[in-house]
């Protein structure tokens, strides 16, 4: 059979590397297939991904199996974001040959992407072994090392990647998250201070910087920062929340709600609803049930539930802010951890509530004197009097406390503060 090889064809790899592809052509099939594979990589050099992957799809077809179209393939489906049909190509393609470099180096991202952050950790490790290097390869092991706790490695990654590039940002934020971890405040400082300098978002870094200084005022969460944190924590929020840390919030507090079990409610809002713990629980005595919550991924979650009427994609205040239903039963589960002082949130709230409705939420308390603490965990704690204060100002009846774990810290309870408050 004739044999023809085709030159040695370089792409422009999206983490600036080349990689050297051939493609043996013995058929007409394959012919077409090597056609199509280097107008797949014309494009790619163009940035057109979504002609690339139709090119390398249509070579695929013509030679299946194929590693290096299967490589090329996988990598234009990262650049569009396609992160599962990345994950199947690249897959076969490090089954057929696992000495290829830059088709570990973009699993990993893929995985990154999934939130499989066991295998990216893998990905990452396997690439350095066959030569992978430079910030941002190192920026994205380091990350991994950290979320598998690995939290010295990750600051020795960080730190190189920024041997290769000193003005890498992120790396910058990044390694000052591990320092925070690891209690090295000193050095998380500057590690923030630095990003800042660099063009770091001045908001985001000010509230790090704020977790690290309780001499300073205590500032509220940006919005972008909680919505970025539970879209990523969407795929895996119930296996660890519940699962691994035994997360109980949401049951307790409609347990302990200080009114018969068999009591209905016309209208009920799930603020922060997450993926729909709590919406799960309480659809049974709710004639109309809204979720609320910054996180679209995790609202996605909720809506495959088929527990609520509606969800919505909002900041809480921006949303209590909007219509003139009133409501009889509003639920924060875990919410006002993430969200600091509570003034508006209270003001918002209080013209929405029928008399006699229900507020129900969990808090962690604040050390005496701390009206509003934000701890190095970058969660909020409250005072019961600080509580208390805006109950009263605000119309509401202090109902009951109760005192229970929220979940567990370290292998420890983590005890919380279960508050009901009555409209009067």
């Amino acid at each position: 059979m004739l044999q023809s090889i085709v030159p040695c064809a370089g792409w422009a790899h999206p983490w600036g590397h080349k990689a050297c592809v051939t493609l043996a052509i013995m058929d007409p099939s394959l012919e077409q297939a090597r056609q199509a594979f280097v107008a797949g990589i014309e494009q790619f050099e163009r940035h057109d991904f979504e002609a690339a992957c139709e090119f390398f799809e249509q070579a695929l077809r013509h030679a299946p199996g194929r590693s290096s179209v299967l490589m090329n393939l996988g990598v234009s489906c990262v650049q569009l974001g396609r992160f599962e049909r990345a994950d199947e190509c690249l897959r076969q393609a490090i089954e057929a040959d696992g000495s290829q470099t830059d088709a570990w180096k973009a699993w990993g991202v893929t995985q990154m992407a999934l939130g499989n952050w066991p295998q990216a950790l893998h990905c990452h490790e396997q690439a350095h072994a066959l030569g992978a290097d430079g910030a941002e390869f190192c920026l994205r092991w380091g990350q991994c090392l950290a979320h598998q706790g690995r939290l010295p490695q990750a600051v020795q990654v960080f730190e190189q990647a920024l041997a290769h590039e000193p003005e890498l940002t992120e790396a910058w934020s990044q390694l000052a998250h591990v320092q925070r971890d690891m209690g090295q405040t000193v050095q998380a400082k500057a590690g923030y201070q630095r990003a800042m300098q660099l063009g770091a978002d001045p908001e985001l870094h000010r509230y790090y910087l704020a977790a690290l200084s309780p001499e300073q005022p205590v500032v509220n969460a940006p919005a972008a920062y909680v919505a970025t944190l539970f879209d990523q924590y969407a795929n895996d929020f119930e296996a660890h929340l519940v699962g691994q840390l035994g997360y109980q919030g949401h049951r307790v507090l409609l347990e302990q709600l200080p009114i018969p079990p068999d009591t209905r409610f016309e209208r009920v809002w799930d603020l922060g609803c997450g993926t729909g713990l709590c919406g799960h629980l309480v659809r049974p005595r709710a004639e109309h049930l809204i979720g609320v919550d910054l996180s679209s991924a995790m609202l996605d979650k909720a809506r495959a539930l088929g527990v609520y009427d509606s969800l919505h994609a909002q900041e809480l205040v921006d949303f209590l802010k909007q219509g003139t239903e009133r409501v009889d039963l509003v639920l924060a589960a875990d919410v006002f951890i993430y969200v600091g002082h509570l003034e508006a949130v209270f003001e918002a709230l209080g013209p929405r509530m029928r008399p006699g409705g229900w507020l129900a939420f969990t808090v962690e308390e604040a050390d005496p004197g701390l009206a509003v603490q934000l701890h190095s965990t970058l969660r909020y704690a409250h005072d019961l009097t600080y509580l208390q204060g805006l109950a009263a100002q605000h119309g509401w009846q202090w109902a009951r406390l109760y005192r229970a774990p929220l979940r567990l810290d370290q292998a420890n309870p983590l005890m919380g503060a279960y508050v009901y408050l009555q409209k009067t």
